[in-house]
């Protein structure tokens, strides 16, 4: 391998948190349900509905940051991300990409004894 070159590996990391509402709505996150009765005009993206932001969601994700040795910043961005996919019919995805919960953090591994940070 060169040395002209330095190995930068990212990760965008999606998990299903235990909590009792979803991230965006008050709708609950039960298992095993009724297909479409956990449902409401937030989640399939009406026009004209505003998303309320789950603190229990921002609270783990802070935790799960500083756990990472993450920078955690005073304030954070959704944004929506437009799609034309068929498996959703709302065309938008809410992402964070300016201003993420949680950023640069890193995690140690142990390899052989030895700690390898890996950013």
């Amino acid at each position: 391998m060169s040395k002209d070159y330095q190995i930068v590996i990212g990760l965008e990391v999606h998990t299903e948190l235990k909590t009792q509402t979803k991230i965006f709505c008050s709708c609950s996150t039960a298992f095993g349900a009724e297909p479409n009765t956990q449902t409401c005009p937030v989640c399939a993206g009406f026009p004209g509905v505003l998303p309320v932001l789950n603190e229990k969601v921002v609270e783990l994700a802070i935790k799960t940051g500083l756990a990472l040795h993450c920078e955690i910043p005073e304030t954070c961005r959704f944004d929506r991300k437009n799609y034309f996919y068929p498996d959703s019919p709302k065309a938008y995805q809410i992402s964070q990409f300016d201003l993420p919960v949680c950023s640069k953090g890193y995690l140690d591994i142990d390899v052989n004894g030895q700690k390898n940070g890996l950013a």
